[in-house]
């Protein structure tokens, strides 16, 4: 059977009402020329439609927004637990410094003081550092007042006096 479609849009529904409209034309065995009209309110057939379209924008526009403020939030925890490990490093360097310096230190001024003789300040006792570096120079310097603990008692009293 020979039909032609034809696909016409027109304006005839209401304002806002979008329907769609088709013609066809066929022609039977007794030679008659049909013309069928087709009019089909858009809402009817396609309104489920668009309003799973509407949803699904709007279940897309709340999962960016989810993922935007679970995106803040990682960064906000980034930025925190950056800031945590930076001042926890911070604090490690100082303590790392101190175990440092503090053997050090005492060990300046047990060296002042046995410039000027004073032996007997000078603590023979105290454990030495965990640093192999200041260990070596603390065990080469209680060796150092060792002797001249031994030394004094060889020396004139006029040579170990104070001059201060």
């Amino acid at each position: 059977q020979n039909m032609t479609v034809l696909n016409i849009s027109t304006s005839l529904a209401p304002e806002g009402e979008p329907f769609y409209y088709r013609v066809g034309r066929q022609y039977d065995e007794f030679g008659i020329d049909w013309y069928v009209h087709l009019v089909i309110d858009r809402e009817y057939i396609l309104g489920t439609i668009d309003k799973e379209v509407l949803a699904t924008h709007n279940n897309i526009r709340s999962a960016e927004k989810k993922v935007d403020d679970d995106l803040k939030t990682a960064r906000t925890a980034l930025y925190v637990s950056v800031v945590a490990v930076g001042v926890g490093l911070t604090l490690l360097s100082i303590v790392f410094v101190l175990r440092i310096i503090n053997p050090l230190v005492m060990l300046e001024r047990e060296m002042a003081a046995v410039a000027v003789m004073r032996l007997e300040d000078i603590d023979t006792k105290r454990p030495l550092s965990a640093l192999e570096e200041v260990r070596l120079m603390q065990v080469s310097f209680l060796q150092m007042i060792k002797n001249l603990v031994e030394y004094r008692n060889y020396m004139p009293a006029s040579v170990l006096q104070d001059d201060t």
